[in-house]
């Protein structure tokens, strides 16, 4: 009897072994290897087969500099890079929980005759918006095309320039049907087929490759010839036509009355969280937990009053009050002495000078559009020339035609928000969303019955019925997100961006730090025991934390 037991034991320890083989050989080793070399000065520089020179024992020294010492102010410099992407984790998650809520609705047709009343609407709507797409963007080809190639009432180059604006104008109408095209076709088979269908093409972008989504957005980001800049261009026209059309006096009053209701609200979330927290209404965690709320909503309110404050100095067209200094003031008029015919540069000088060191905007362009003539061609070149020199112009905050957009992953002030977008779109449709979904197809419906019964709004039905429900859910999800927010972020920094525009993160830090500085292997074994704790102290805690919310 034993000896069949330890035969037993023998055989299943055989299929075992493949397996913790593996393990030790490819993890449980290069923990130890790696423990070990973090106490070391190792470095394939100076420590190889053509080198003499011994391995040093350091002990804490590596993990003394990368906390306190002179690589200290790159890594706190890089964690806090890390930490701003994590910021896209509570959005993702918002979104898949939306999505999954959206997507657990039973709005599938049952019957062939439902699935075909659906696609013929779709359809229609689609013939009907592709038809309107058209009508509204093509250009008046005969009349263009007659203009331009009248020899009498144009010129050739003229001619020539319209022909141009003409074939381009044409082949945006074109791009704009095929993208509503492709819209309505998704639209019809989603009206076909329902969320099973919507489920699909949600979770689509987590079957492709990473560095294959990250070229694709690499793609769309691209300053000029970008589809995200070119969509964008319209809307800050209309934003810059909005704006300079009303006083900047509005725009200050409504950034001021939102941050004011903000802070309200911000205030009553609070109160009301401590009254539960007093009476025993609520536990810690309950309070812990509207603290983040406000953290995000105060965050927000926040950015979005900031950017109606500024948006009448800083993102348009430079004001007629900001500043230009008396060597771009002095060049301007050199400028428009030597592009507008007749003017005299001495005359346009000597009223430069005139307006002494600082001038502003307006008193420039008043002073050099009445020395160069008053003529309309004159003020327009003025106008462009004075703009174009701008302090606000100077430093980059805006172009002289305007509202400029982003050169995202070039520029250090939104490489990390385009990163952040890029996760937050590649995150919603995930694994996030079918925990989700499985989540709520495990709620009992008895719940949602008794809520309906004693009269709950779907808002109430969802904070005392589902989001409870979820709370394992939530749980699970927010500890994984953490650990990979920490981890992650090398992919996006090498592919997108090289680590240029400050982007880079802990893990590209130990990559270039091993593979690239030096070779310091030691160095970079310590920064990832020092990562390594970092995960571990913060996964603790959420486990304290989403405990206590769980249980409550």
């Amino acid at each position: 009897m034993i000896g069949s037991a330890r035969r037993r034991l023998l055989i299943a320890l055989l299929f075992l072994l493949p397996s913790l083989v593996g393990f030790l050989v490819f993890t449980a080793g290069p923990i130890a290897f790696s423990l070990a070399m973090s106490v070391t000065d190792w470095a394939l520089t100076k420590h190889n087969p053509l080198s003499d020179t011994p391995i040093r024992f350091v002990g804490f020294e590596n993990f003394l500099r990368i906390l306190v010492g002179d690589e200290s102010h790159l890594f706190w410099d890089y964690f806090g890079n890390t930490l701003f992407l994590m910021i896209g984790i509570p959005i993702g998650i918002a979104g898949s929980l939306g999505l999954a809520l959206l997507l657990s609705a039973r709005v599938t047709p049952t019957t062939r005759q439902g699935r075909t009343m659906g696609a013929l609407w779709g359809v229609a709507l689609t013939a009907i918006s592709c038809a309107g797409v058209w009508a509204s963007t093509t250009p008046g080809g005969a009349t263009t095309l007659a203009g331009a190639a009248a020899p009498a009432a144009r010129s050739t180059e003229a001619g020539l320039t319209d022909l141009t604006a003409h074939e381009v104008q044409r082949s945006r109408s074109r791009g704009a049907v095929l993208a509503t095209a492709a819209l309505g076709v998704i639209v019809t088979l989603g009206l076909a087929f329902g969320t099973v269908f919507f489920r699909t093409i949600f979770y689509l972008p987590s079957l492709l490759a990473g560095v294959a989504l990250f070229l694709l957005w690499k793609t769309l980001y691209k300053p000029r010839g970008g589809l995200i800049n070119a969509a964008l261009g319209p809307v800050l026209d209309g934003v810059q036509a909005a704006v300079g059309a009303t006083p900047p006096a509005l725009w200050y009053a409504m950034g001021l009355l939102v941050w004011g209701a903000g802070l309200a609200l911000c205030a009553r979330v609070v109160l009301v969280g401590a009254s539960k927290l007093r009476f025993g209404d609520a536990g810690l965690a309950s309070f812990l937990g509207r603290l983040g709320l406000v953290a995000a909503l105060g965050a927000t309110v926040l950015g979005a009053g900031f950017v109606l404050v500024q948006l009448p100095a800083r993102s348009l067209l430079p004001s007629g009050f900001a500043p230009v200094s008396r060597g771009d003031a002095l060049d301007a008029a050199r400028e428009v002495a030597s592009s507008v015919p007749g003017a005299d540069a001495e005359e346009l000088r000597l009223a430069a000078s005139a307006l002494g060191d600082q001038s502003r905007v307006r008193d420039l362009i008043a002073a050099l559009t009445g020395a160069a003539g008053a003529s309309p061609e004159s003020a327009g070149v003025v106008r462009r020339a004075v703009m174009n020199r701008a302090s606000r112009v100077r430093e980059g905050l805006t172009s002289g035609e305007g509202l400029a957009a982003p050169e995202w992953l070039v520029d250090s002030s939104w490489a990390k928000t385009a990163l952040i977008v890029m996760g937050v779109w590649a995150g919603l449709g995930g694994s996030t969303m079918l925990l989700y979904l499985a989540g709520l197809s495990n709620i009992p419906p008895e719940l949602y019955e008794a809520s309906a019964i004693d009269g709950a709004s779907g808002w109430n039905r969802f904070i005392h019925v589902t989001w409870p429900q979820l709370a394992p859910t939530t749980f699970f999800i927010v500890i994984m997100a953490t650990i990979g927010g920490l981890q992650g972020g090398f992919e996006q920094a090498m592919v997108m961006t090289q680590g240029k525009a400050d982007t880079i993160v802990l893990a590209y830090y130990i990559y270039n730090i091993a593979f690239t500085d030096q070779f310091q292997l030691g160095l970079a074994s310590a920064i990832a025991w020092v990562m390594f704790a970092m995960i571990f102290a913060m996964t603790v805690l959420n486990f304290r934390l989403g405990s206590q919310l769980t249980n409550e």
